[in-house]
């Protein structure tokens, strides 16, 4: 009895466990725009009479009608400028540093904000000190995350065409070498780069731009605060000299809707002096260069920041062959080779062929190759190269092959030859990084012909699979599957990685054979 009454316990907690997670979640997901959780936890520690949920347009809507003003004019009710006269959107900009004094600005400026307008019969907020007329339970676990905004190159190149390519305007830096310390922000031509650079604090910098971020980050300018600073001031400067403005409302901006690498496929890059193509290499190496194209890398990206994570500078001013301190001690082999990292060149080509369309033959290609001087060569030509597509010729290939080593218990396989070569082409010319490396089709046929030797092969005659795997299963070769195996290994597989709807049976291949009684 006790243990069916325990059990009846658990239930009934988990259901309310269970419910009061969805409801919370339910809560928390909400579209709540223009909406600001006030909790300060890193001043004021745990709260205790919990967080509370500002209405920060209808705040800005409702105090615009009564002083009957444009909205942008109602900041400096509760923001103060600073001395170039720029908004600080930090609440009155409180002394942070005594949380007493902060939690006592917050209800002495709310509360007599709204007391006033009381006297005045507007409508308003709570009037009196009644904590939870702010401090709502319901808000104790209600998280608001709003999307991160992302300027992309359609936005730059907005902006760019709109201030007549005026760069100073969002373009800075701190004079960290300047003797009266006073840092003041300075703009030089040719100096343009992501405001990441030395905003995002996340990241760990190299000692020169380090200096930067530390000067940013004693001045709390993360990347935050440092767009809302410049962005939304700039806006409503406009707005005020009733210019044509960028928004000034949180969901405007933070709309969570992202241009794609294709819908920016045609928009103008930012010149930074970059070629099209050009030869990367170092000095004193012993390999030859790499023909790289920088004009099909920016069409495949959507930021810089994709490679030149530190700075808009070319690789080698930060890694040379033994590796130095811009760089963090990466030598230029490390990070040009790595596969675990996602900004060195093989390491960013491995995850892009972690797709599909790719898998079929990929799938089947160990990472880290072992034919080193002929995988070298394919990159390191010393010459500047273009990007060239297969050109595939019917007439040179069979049409249909015929598997009929297996015919013990199945019909022959008609294999649709010509049919899957086109296809594995036309995946390969559709992307201009597959298109560099499967340069010939024989490229291709090496994604079934896996270990057919050039030196070994005749022309345009790749051996077939019975050459290598024998119908019975060698036992002097482990690694080595029998042919059955290895047709279905192979064939299947790809089908799986490439999400193909067939086969789901054997007989989607190969019909079964009937088979007659003998006693008749």
């Amino acid at each position: 009895m006790k243990k069916i009454t325990l059990a009846i316990i658990l239930i009934f907690f988990a259901i309310v466990g269970v419910k009061s997670l969805y409801s919370t979640n339910t809560f928390a997901t909400k579209k709540l725009e223009n909406t600001i959780l006030i909790a300060h936890k890193e001043i004021l520690g745990e709260l205790e009479y919990g967080k509370v949920l500002f209405k920060h347009q209808n705040h800005i809507e409702a105090l615009a009608k009564i002083f009957n003003k444009p909205e942008e004019a109602m900041c400096r009710e509760c923001h103060l400028k600073d001395r170039y006269g720029n908004y600080l959107f930090d609440f009155l900009n409180i002394n942070m540093s005594d949380s007493q004094k902060f939690k006592q600005t917050y209800h002495r400026e709310c509360l007599s904000c709204h007391q006033k307008l009381s006297a005045q019969g507007q409508k308003t907020g709570p009037e009196i000190l009644l904590c939870r007329g702010c401090h709502k339970k319901e808000y104790d676990k209600l998280e608001i995350q709003y999307p991160f905004f992302e300027f992309d190159f359609a936005l730059h190149d907005k902006h760019i065409r709109k201030h007549n390519k005026d760069c100073s305007l969002c373009h800075h830096i701190y004079d960290v070498e300047e003797k009266n310390r006073e840092l003041a922000l300075i703009y030089e031509k040719g100096t343009e780069q992501s405001c990441y650079y030395c905003h995002d604090f996340t990241k760990k910098r190299g000692p020169e731009l380090a200096k930067v971020v530390e000067v940013a980050r004693k001045r709390g300018l993360n990347i935050k605060k440092a767009c809302h600073l410049l962005c939304l001031n700039c806006h409503l400067q406009n707005k005020t000299l009733g210019k044509d403005a960028g928004p000034i409302v949180c969901s405007k901006c933070h709309t969570e809707k992202y241009k794609t690498v294709s819908e920016l496929k045609d928009v103008p890059r930012p010149k930074m002096d970059q070629p099209n193509i050009t030869l990367m290499y170092i000095e004193e190496a012993k390999m030859k260069g790499v023909s790289f194209n920088h004009n099909l890398h920016e069409q495949s990206n959507k930021t810089c920041r994709g490679c030149h994570h530190e700075r808009l500078k070319a690789c080698k001013e930060c890694h040379d062959l033994k590796g130095k301190k811009e760089g963090g001690f990466v030598n230029i082999i490390t990070a040009f080779h790595s596969y675990s990292s996602e900004i060195s060149c093989q390491g960013c080509h491995r995850k892009q062929i972690n797709k599909k369309e790719c898998m079929g033959c990929h799938y089947f290609i160990p990472s880290v190759k072992t034919e080193l001087n002929k995988d070298c060569s394919r990159c390191h030509t010393g010459e500047k190269l273009k990007v060239r597509e297969i050109n595939l010729e019917k007439n040179k290939i069979k049409e249909e092959v015929l598997i009929k080593h297996l015919e013990k218990d199945f019909e022959p396989v008609k294999m649709p030859h010509y049919k899957i070569i086109r296809k594995l082409t036309d995946i390969s010319n559709q992307s201009k990084l597959a298109t560099y490396f499967h340069n010939t089709l024989d490229t291709i046929c090496r994604g079934c012909h896996h270990k057919s030797q050039d030196t070994a092969v005749k022309q345009k005659e790749p051996p077939p699979c019975v050459s290598c795997h024998g119908v019975e299963f060698d036992v002097r070769e482990f690694s080595r599957p029998r042919l059955q195996a290895a047709y279905h290994g192979m064939c299947l597989k790809c089908h799986e990685n490439m999400k193909l709807e067939k086969p789901k049976k054997c007989t989607d291949c190969h019909e079964r054979k009937l088979k007659t009684n003998v006693y008749n």
